[in-house]
């Protein structure tokens, strides 16, 4: 298309030129015998409109050649009677003075074009969704955004109703508020409603709507609209947190007062029972600790004040010490531990002891009917991967990618076990801060296992192999180009996190320019970890990234892990290029699709 547009940049002048020159030939009668110099200077503003001010003074050129050597006495040379000198020179000067006019004005119109798109742009991107209704309340212009948001084509939205849009139960409020923006001049109202979706779900949507009909250039009512799902979501989780904190916190102050006021009246006539009252508290205020340390925590986290002593210690002997305080602490429970005598790593052992004992904790939690906990531990590709397994509740998989929000609690347990929901929150912050990571396996009903994975001091990582053109191989991806079939093999291998997944991401990009491959076998198979972090800007920046140098189809096999294939769905579902991209279970099956897809050259 681009190619066409070029080409008629100069078609169009060579036509025009043939145009004017057949009609004065053919219609000499009509338009009679004078030199046709307005007829040729028309040529030259059509040149110059069309094609630019450089081709519309070569147009210039030629016509006044064409004058010369057609029209002029002698006709068929070029020589130029010395007393048409001035005509000539008049010609030519008037329409240079048309081609640097005209694109005085081409400049002047791109210029306007320029500012107008780039206000729109910042009208747009200032808000979710920018929405023009007329004094009917019809919508008029809708942001393309609209489809990122609802689903709706903005052609689709304009032509929705209020009632197909609010939800039922706030929609009296709704029109109220619009009916009463419409009713005055430059009113302005802020609107918050639950909005309807093309899938049928629901979003929640609040903005800012201005009376603009009177307003010169603009003549509309003006809604600015924000997507605040997430905000009223949080809010939600923060009110009922909120809650839970003040009964969280109340149940143990009660106990310690009650446990205390008993053992006081006891301590003389029966020491026995008063001693175990005040073990009874004893359990209450260290449970107390525990929920004012997350508290703190927390605050620490959200103001970035969460300090870390780092240094070299053995992962394996803080793994042993934890798990044999919990076997004083739970005698009717079964440990069973699997570990590595030495695994050396950098961190904060006080912050890693929270981790593991958090994890423990919540296996014996979320376990009422299991007596038995599994911990192991592994070294692996220059890390150190622990594990916790309980056989208890498990979690569904609606509520797995939710687990390690702040304030989130699955709804069936948080009535029936204690705590606050923030621990795993602030593990996996500990965990990022020790470039580490966080992930699970659960199913409901059948149990839950936890990993987290810590990087060990002083392994040299693997080399390189590649031949620096079709091949690449190192610990964390294979890359390899199938020139024959013009495809670019993907194989991701084992633990990936974020800086894997980024440097692993850059290197499969650098092998797309080289090879000019089209399409992309992605294999995540044998993945295992989380790289949820990354998930985001894979969806928005890599694929469009790749898109860029050429990529047209991505068939991606999935991993075994659940996790991991979480991460890999929201890259997926964020997608912003125009790839083609398929899932698949089975390799073979991603294979055949892959070449049965044809490329336009």
């Amino acid at each position: 298309m681009r190619q066409f547009q070029q080409t008629a940049k100069y078609l169009f002048p060579i036509a025009l030129i043939l145009l004017a020159t057949l009609a004065k030939y053919s219609f000499t009668g009509i338009l009679g015998n004078r030199t046709p110099f307005l007829l040729y200077s028309g040529v030259v503003i059509g040149a110059t409109w069309y094609s630019g001010w450089r081709i519309g003074l070569l147009t210039n050129f030629i016509c006044l050649l064409l004058v010369v050597y057609l029209f002029l006495e002698p006709i068929g040379s070029f020589y130029i009677q010395p007393r048409l000198y001035v005509h000539l020179l008049i010609f030519t000067l008037q329409n240079v003075l048309v081609a640097l006019m005209g694109y005085a004005l081409q400049e002047a119109l791109r210029k306007s074009r320029a500012a107008e798109s780039k206000v729109k742009l910042l009208l747009e991107e200032a808000c979710d969704l920018l929405v023009l209704r007329n004094e009917n309340g019809k919508a008029i212009y809708v942001s393309p955004k609209v489809t990122e948001i609802t689903g709706y084509t903005p052609e689709e939205y304009m032509e929705l109703t209020f009632d197909r849009l609010v939800e039922p139960e706030h929609l009296e409020m709704f029109k109220e508020k619009i009916e009463s923006v419409m009713a005055k001049p430059n009113e302005r109202q802020t609107v918050k409603s639950l909005f309807r979706c093309k899938n049928g779900g629901l979003k929640w949507l609040e903005g800012d709507v201005y009376n603009y009909l009177e307003r010169p250039g603009i003549n509309a009512i003006v809604s600015h609209i924000k997507d605040v799902t997430s905000r009223i979501q949080l809010e939600t989780q923060k009110d009922e947190f909120i809650g839970m904190a003040s009964h969280e916190l109340k149940t143990p102050i009660t106990n310690i007062k009650g446990f205390t006021t008993l053992a006081k009246s006891a301590i003389r006539t029966n020491p026995e029972k008063a001693e175990a009252l005040l073990g009874r508290s004893e359990v209450n205020i260290k449970r107390l600790g525990r929920l004012v340390n997350d508290l703190l925590d927390i605050s620490k986290i959200n103001t970035g004040r969460l300090s870390y002593e780092f240094q070299l210690f053995n992962l394996s002997s803080l793994i042993q010490e934890v798990v044999q305080s919990f076997i004083l602490t739970y005698p009717g429970h079964t440990f069973t531990l699997e570990t590595v005598p030495l695994a050396i790593i950098n961190g904060d052992r006080f912050r890693l002891e929270q981790v593991i004992t958090n994890l423990i904790d919540n296996a014996i939690k979320y376990s009422p009917e299991s007596r038995s906990i599994v911990i192991k531990q592994e070294l692996k590709e220059g890390k150190a991967i622990v594990s916790v397994q309980d056989f208890g509740i498990g979690i569904s998989e609606e509520h797995l990618k939710h687990i390690f929000d702040r304030f989130y609690r699955v709804d069936a347990s948080s009535m029936r076990f204690q705590g606050l929901g923030l621990g795993l929150f602030i593990a996996s912050d500990i965990l990022k801060n020790h470039k580490g990571n966080f992930w699970v396996e659960s199913k409901q009903g059948e149990g839950s296992t936890f990993f987290f994975i810590v990087p060990l001091q002083g392994y040299s990582k693997e080399l390189a192999v590649t031949d620096h053109a079709t091949f690449y191989h190192n610990s964390s991806i294979s890359i390899h180009y199938h020139s024959k079939e013009n495809y670019l093999e993907v194989k991701w291998i084992g633990i990936q996190t974020k800086e894997t997944v980024n440097e692993s991401g850059l290197k499969i990009l650098e092998f797309v320019r080289k090879t000019k491959a089209t399409r992309v076998y992605n294999d995540n198979s044998e993945v295992i970890g989380n790289w949820s972090d990354t998930s985001d800007h894979g969806g928005k920046v890599w694929f469009p990234a790749m898109a860029e140098v050429g990529v047209s189809f991505f068939a991606w096999v999935m991993s075994k892990d659940r996790f991991s294939n979480m991460a890999a769905m929201r890259s997926y579902d964020m997608n912003k290029s125009n790839i083609l991209i398929k899932l698949f279970d089975r390799q073979e099956e991603a294979v055949s699709w892959l070449l049965e897809q044809e490329v336009d050259v």
